[in-house]
């Protein structure tokens, strides 16, 4: 599976079950229920350009 990240846009490129799977792990990741890909985004892009 493959992931492409832009700053407001993510692509996954693969099976179903390895999206849905990546999917949960972002969640989980966060530690809060009900996140959503687009909250992982904001935080990415926030902390990305706090990076520069």
């Amino acid at each position: 599976m493959k992931s492409y990240w832009g700053k407001k846009e993510v692509r996954f490129v693969g099976k179903a079950w390895e999206i849905r799977h990546r999917v949960r792990r972002l969640a989980q990741q966060e530690n809060l229920p009900g996140t959503t890909v687009a909250d992982v985004l904001k935080r990415r892009s926030a902390a990305s350009s706090l990076a520069k």
